[in-house]
């Protein structure tokens, strides 16, 4: 299946599209270089557009001094969050294996890597209308609102979780994914020393 046609099907049609996933044969390896390397450098290259386009968060105070960021300081940046995004992904993807037992769930990496990396999906495509100003950023957070719906169908059919034990995983999952991003920003922001000025656009 293409990666068009997949994204197309886990959005559209996610009921029966997580039944397909479950049941097909995977790789990690696979699963990060065919389909979510390619799609997470959607926020990252939408965010650099809208900073050359729009002119917009391309300055900052630090210390009452004003900073300008260069393209250079930009991709800098959209690397580290693209590249620390992904290793966010890797390491949702052991935790939920690890914590799906606790809700009577199945603890396979690869069905964990699954359910992780196509939950993720709207909110990598709807990362291209970051290129409208705040319109586009309302969109992205959708897109955010969506995968979050989509881990809570893919629960029960990829790791086999009892239905009634879905809702409160769904909740552990997203409370972790949150303090993971927050890991994520502090570290890349400690490398480049930026602040937060390009985070808001890479989709961080």
């Amino acid at each position: 299946m293409s990666i068009v046609e997949r994204a197309k099907n886990i959005i559209f049609k996610p009921t029966d599209e997580w039944n397909v996933i479950a049941a097909e044969p995977a790789t990690i390896g696979r699963l990060f270089t065919g389909y979510a390397m390619p799609l997470a450098l959607i926020p990252a290259l939408m965010g650099i557009a809208a900073a050359v386009l729009f002119n917009s968060l391309l300055s900052e105070y630090v210390a009452g001094g004003t900073v300008e960021l260069t393209a250079s300081d930009l991709v800098t940046e959209m690397v580290m969050g693209y590249v620390l995004g992904l290793v966010l992904l890797m390491a949702m993807a052991y935790l939920v294996k690890a914590i799906s037992p606790s809700f009577n769930g199945g603890n396979e990496l690869i069905q964990a890597t699954k359910l992780i990396i196509y939950a993720g999906t709207p909110a990598w495509v709807f990362a291209i209308f970051l290129i409208i100003p705040f319109l586009g950023f309302i969109g992205y957070i959708g897109g955010l609102a969506y995968s979050v719906y989509l881990i809570y169908l893919g629960l029960h059919p990829v790791l086999r979780v009892p239905k009634e034990k879905v809702a409160g995983m769904t909740v552990v999952v997203i409370l972790a994914y949150l303090v993971g991003s927050v890991i994520v920003y502090i570290v890349q922001q400690s490398f480049t020393g930026l602040g937060g000025a390009t985070s808001t656009l890479s989709g961080a």
